[in-house]
């Protein structure tokens, strides 16, 4: 679907690209707004969409029913279209259809397709969305997969810790099971009225981002989005997402006897990307633990002589709440040692911050950034984001503009002003060994964190 430009189409199409790809803020001639990434070179469109929703905020909401009616709506059927169709009639038009759950805070729609193959594509995404059939025993298999594949995760030393760092700092807040799905009947007592109440309320007229990029212009861009859009309501609600995290360092061990391996990590609040800075975040967080030349690797392996080593990373609970982890697998006799051994290497690196050349950090993104253009679903994904933190349109295309931007300085002053202390973290270990954690909390099933001070 999303083609990789082919030279001899580079060269055929030059004449009506010479200056490249093209964004622009676009209104249907029904008032939906949206961002135009045109690309004359691909034969493909796709459709991006982001409504908002606070239903993992609320109480009283089935927290299953997102992840299970994201499925359900599609392979449920809907007016004119039998339970099961689109999954066969997609891949023949050669279209594709997503639907899925974003950091809490918006469910996103994605449509791709072959510009020959739009209308029909267009009109059975739309049934789907205004008048899904939800079939019963579709929606009975789908909860029931979903089910089986959460409980195999939770059955995971490793997943039963970051559930447990969620119960800490979350609590008894409708968000932590929104994230976790493990309170006793999430998925049991889940309905497909809950699924019915969950669409209603969530596929509006009134997204918060659009994206349409490919090979279309804005003529047929704009109907093709009111086609999409026809006969949803418009939004008769508030979207409320209010949580409050509660990041107070704590050092928790989960008492698992029968776990074959230990596994260490740390978790601290980063500023949401929205703020800026992310591409600063992108380099130190490679730079601190995203390979096997990671600060974090080289100095559990050279310090410990360990055969095991840590990484570090990203992640959101929500779009507000985005937090840094270091993570590994440790000895359990050793986990002591390496609790120290990491956070001397976090503190030692936000002091000095990466070393090494900045160009050759930047080359693997500005690599990457270079080819965005050529992978078409992958572009429009970074422009809806960057459309929710509120960049202007076209910030997909211009993320190398924003690299060069970057500098020794600015990287410097992000790890210095707005990376956690090395005190600052939220400290987990899941350990056959209750004593492998001197001074820890000690735990036996994650919702006790809560506890842990």
């Amino acid at each position: 679907m999303t083609r990789i430009l082919l030279l001899a189409a580079l060269v055929t199409l030059a004449a009506c690209w010479e200056d490249g790809p093209s964004a622009s803020r676009e209104t249907s001639p029904g008032g939906i707004e949206y961002t135009l990434i045109d690309l004359p070179e691909h034969e493909d469109v796709t459709i991006h969409v982001a409504w908002p929703t606070d239903w993992a905020y609320r109480s009283g909401t089935g927290k299953a029913a997102p992840v299970t009616g994201a499925q359900v709506i599609l392979a449920g059927g809907a007016e004119g279209h039998p339970a099961g169709e689109v999954v066969e009639r997609f891949p023949d038009l050669g279209s594709e259809g997503n639907i899925h759950v974003a950091a809490n805070d918006h469910v996103i729609g994605e449509l791709t397709f072959e510009r020959d193959g739009m209308a029909e594509t267009v009109e059975i995404a739309n049934a789907h969305l205004r008048a899904p059939t939800l079939d019963q025993a579709w929606f009975e298999r789908i909860r029931h997969g979903i089910a089986q594949n959460m409980a195999e995760a939770q059955a995971r030393h490793v997943h039963a810790g970051f559930d447990a760092v969620r119960w800490a700092v979350f609590g008894t807040q409708p968000l932590r099971n929104a994230m976790s799905l493990d309170e006793p009947g999430t998925f049991e007592a889940l309905t497909r009225d809950d699924i019915a109440a969950w669409h209603a309320e969530t596929f509006t007229r009134n997204p918060e981002a659009v994206v349409v990029a490919g090979g279309i212009d804005a003529d047929a861009a704009g109907p093709a989005l009111d086609a999409l859009f026809e006969g949803l309501p418009d939004s008769g609600r508030k979207v409320l997402q209010v949580a409050t995290p509660d990041f107070t360092t704590r050092r928790i061990l989960l008492h698992r006897p029968n776990a074959e391996v230990t596994h260490l990590a740390f978790i601290a609040p980063l500023p949401p990307t929205r703020l800026g800075g992310e591409l600063e975040d992108l380099i130190l967080v490679h730079a601190l633990g995203g390979d096997d030349q990671g600060v974090l690797f080289n100095a559990v392996r050279t310090e410990l002589r360990a055969t095991y080593g840590f990484g570090a990373g990203m992640d959101n609970y929500t779009r507000k709440h985005r937090v840094l982890f270091m993570a590994g697998e440790v000895a359990a006799d050793r986990l002591a040692e390496v609790e120290r051994v990491v956070r001397a290497a976090y503190a030692r690196f936000r002091e000095h911050g990466p070393q090494g050349s900045l160009a050759d950090r930047k080359a693997p993104l500005e690599a990457r950034f270079s080819e965005l253009a050529d992978f078409l679903v992958d572009l429009a994904r970074s422009e809806l984001q960057g459309a929710l933190d509120g960049h202007g349109p076209g910030r997909s295309l211009k993320l190398n503009d924003e690299l060069a931007a970057v500098t020794d300085e600015t990287v410097n002053a992000r790890l210095r002003n707005d990376f956690p202390a090395p005190d600052g973290f939220v400290v987990i270990a899941v350990s056959p060994d209750a004593d492998g954690l001197p001074g820890a909390c000690v735990i036996k099933t994650p919702r006790e964190s809560m506890d842990c001070q």
